[in-house]
């Protein structure tokens, strides 16, 4: 009779076990299908003599935050292959690192004006390469100077920032000390202020990271990360906010999304290349960026040894939430 019993507890467990396993694979081909449906674009960053890409599953993905291009389309012209140069700006530049195990990462902004060498174009403010060559371009600046190695591209579109917002119901930040919920509009504005901001585009990155942190902080307190039903949702979303390279398959997506759902959105450190201040050059207004500090800084992150970084040099890291301005 015990027996019997096992048996049957096994026949249920065994049960359980495959309703489990559709359920999972039913979810799974359902992410992927969602994943199918962001926008890809050729990026062009395959070149000769790129720099040495550290080994292990380590990701660099380079984020683009581009305009409204005076009424063109940054997805058409990303489609069509077809780069018009001088049409569409960058003010967003930030590239993230994820770990191997996806359970930190690091996300360096670059101010706009930061004055590089661009390939073909001597020295210019850094949203200049976007400006002329796009994606490809940008990639390339910021390898050839920093010794980066960009595995990934995505360009966030701001129409698409706005409906994300609303999805999630709003973003908490403190504005002049008090705490307010943005959306929309609200939450576009406050990424994108820089003239009525007493740091200019210094604080308009730390306010665009210390959104992508709210963001981060509410989809942990929410359950989305831990939720089947919400993750799938986020990711059905984000393609209204973002376009990327042709090379980050819906397979790498929807294992990155998996990773980072199991991690929990690990633990993100915010810091911003490393500067020397603003100086005049000619007439124009630009950032001193520390070329070979920001080149060390990237060797330590790809290198797993961002604390000792931080501990040695120091970072330019975000400040609490209440301290952004």
């Amino acid at each position: 009779m015990s027996f019997l019993r096992r048996h049957k507890a096994l026949s249920v467990l065994g049960g359980l076990l495959a309703t489990l396993l559709l359920v999972t694979a039913g979810w799974v081909v359902y992410l992927d299908r969602q994943v199918a449906g962001i926008d890809r674009f050729g990026a062009g960053i395959d070149r000769p003599n790129r720099p040495v890409r550290a080994e292990g599953e380590a990701l660099n993905i380079l984020l683009i935050g581009a305009d409204d291009g005076h009424g063109a389309d940054v997805r058409d012209m990303l489609a069509s292959g077809q780069w018009t140069p001088g049409v569409m700006r960058s003010d967003t530049m930030m590239v993230w690192h994820l770990s191997a195990d996806r359970k930190t990462s690091q996300l360096v902004s670059f101010p706009r004006d930061s004055w590089v060498p661009i390939p073909g174009h001597d020295t210019q403010k850094l949203n200049a390469a976007f400006s002329f060559g796009g994606p490809a371009l940008l990639a390339e600046t910021l390898e050839e100077n920093f010794d980066v190695f960009i595995d990934h591209v995505a360009i966030v579109d701001f129409e698409g920032f706005k409906a994300v917002t609303n999805a999630l119901g709003g973003v908490t930040v403190t504005v002049d000390g008090v705490e307010q919920t943005v959306k929309g509009n609200e939450a576009l504005d406050y990424v994108r202020a820089r003239k009525t901001l007493p740091g200019g585009d210094f604080d308009r990155i730390r306010r665009q990271q210390n959104f992508l942190r709210a963001i981060v902080a509410k989809l942990k307190s929410n359950g989305t990360l831990l939720n089947p039903i919400k993750l799938t949702r986020l990711v059905r979303n984000l393609s209204d906010l973002v376009a990327v390279d042709d090379n980050l398959t819906s397979g790498v997506i929807r294992d990155l999304a998996i990773d980072i759902a199991r991690s929990r959105g690990g633990q993100v450190q915010y810091v911003t290349a490393p500067h020397d201040g603003t100086a005049m050059v000619g007439a124009a207004s630009t950032v001193s960026l520390d070329i070979a500090q920001t080149t060390a800084l990237f060797d330590a992150i790809e290198s797993d040894d961002f604390a000792a970084y931080k501990a040695e040099y120091g970072v330019d890291a975000l400040p609490a939430p209440g301290d952004v301005n």
